[in-house]
């Protein structure tokens, strides 16, 4: 058994959490991470960052969207359908 500090492996624990795992899992836990950093290293060494203008919506999702009105309203709408089909269903399981 090895024991992996789930901080070095995972970006959402912010704190030292150590558990032991079978050989194989870090083995391949350690494997992973070095393919990672390998595959951050050739697209830093080829160059293969991304063009905003490309026209795939990249640019779309890289910049802080603000919804407009019309979307709010879209958004409010279809949460209102929703929740009355939730009501509707859960009284109708209730009555059988």
């Amino acid at each position: 058994m090895t024991t992996i500090n789930l901080k070095d492996f995972y970006a959402w624990y912010t704190h030292d959490e150590y558990i032991e795992v079978s050989d194989e899992v870090a083995a391949e836990l350690k494997a992973d991470k070095l393919y990672e950093a390998a595959h951050q290293r050739r697209t830093t060494r080829n160059k293969a960052q991304y063009s905003l203008d490309c026209d795939d919506g990249i640019e779309y999702s890289a910049c802080l969207h603000e919804p407009t009105p019309q979307e709010l309203l879209d958004r409010m709408e279809l949460f209102v359908h929703l929740w009355n089909a939730c009501l509707l269903y859960t009284s109708d399981a209730a009555d059988e």
